[in-house]
């Protein structure tokens, strides 16, 4: 079993940015290095709107299948309110995001193609009913509990866009935002996904399988060059803590990884412009590739 799910690893691996966190062949449902530019301030009382859009490639995986070719376009959408109800001194809110995913796959080990395909369908989709947010001035602490729903899913086909299970996620973040000068973001989460009873051919599993918790965390060191303009750096860390069990029987599957790479953020009236450019480094039982982020945000 082991060698088949190294085989089969970089297929799930690459759909990780929106399926929800390693994990069934190293999957994760949350799309890591997502959050930068401030990541720990939620907003003031209102309605917003976010457009991400997602460009990755990878062709390197250590300990995996060689020859591995993969592309990944994702467009997310993310509602946001904040509202003036205050819980523990703290503004309370909520959020929906909803992921539109695009996959392109290959793989091959000698003898045998372990995946050429295309897909397209929905993510995990992410609900967070209890957001709640402390300002201190310049300095911003925010905490949550996140859910994340499965969405399109075929237990044959290993590039299908999301898993089938549920992620359970506490976040804490926190940020310190001055008007000019340096600027630092870190969203920390942590993951509880459930068990999959439709577990994925490849894996070997044939009555479910429980994808290992995971700790992992975005961050953002930035420089106001310019009251509307932000120039930075941003990535994540992410490492999985408990292993991996098929039919009962614990495989202690891990991945680990950290992504690193420059950010630009522009703000002209109600719109927020964000760009970054992620180098996936030092991964273990993971892919490493680029990730290319573009996001914009909209204040009503």
């Amino acid at each position: 079993m082991r060698k088949l799910l190294m085989s089969g690893l970089l297929i799930l691996l690459v759909l990780l940015p929106f399926s929800a966190s390693s994990t069934e062949l190293g999957l994760t449902s949350y799309p890591d290095g997502i959050e930068n530019f401030l990541t720990g301030a939620f907003p003031p009382p209102g309605f917003y709107f976010q457009n991400y859009w997602l460009f990755y490639k990878a062709d390197q995986f250590l300990g995996g299948p060689p020859n591995p070719k993969a592309f990944l376009f994702v467009e997310a959408l993310r509602f946001v309110y904040s509202s003036k109800i205050n819980i523990l001194g703290a503004n309370w809110g909520t959020h929906l995001v909803v992921p539109l995913v695009y996959t392109d796959l290959s793989s091959k080990v000698p003898g045998m193609v372990i995946a050429d395909d295309q897909r397209f369908g929905f993510g995990n989709t992410a609900f967070d009913p209890i957001i709640l947010a402390w300002h201190f001035g310049e300095f911003h602490l925010t905490s949550a509990f996140e859910v994340q729903f499965p969405g399109s899913y075929n237990r044959n086909n290993p590039a299908s866009p999301s898993r089938n299970y549920f992620t359970f996620e506490p976040i804490l973040a926190f940020g310190w935002l001055p008007k000019c000068g340096l600027g630092i973001n870190v969203k920390m989460m942590y993951d509880f996904p459930t068990r999959n009873n439709e577990p994925l051919t490849i894996t070997g599993a044939r009555n479910h399988y429980h994808s290992g918790q995971a700790f992992h965390f975005d961050y953002c060191v930035d420089y106001a060059v310019h009251p509307n303009l932000r120039l930075g750096v941003a990535g994540y860390y992410y490492t999985q803590t408990t292993g991996d069990t098929a039919d009962g029987v614990k495989i202690g599957f891990h991945g680990r990884e950290f992504a690193i790479g420059p950010a630009i953020k522009y703000d002209y009236g109600r719109f927020s412009f964000c760009i970054i450019n992620e180098f996936e480094v030092a991964a273990i039982n993971r892919p490493e590739g680029v990730r290319n982020w573009v996001r914009i945000w909209y204040a009503f």
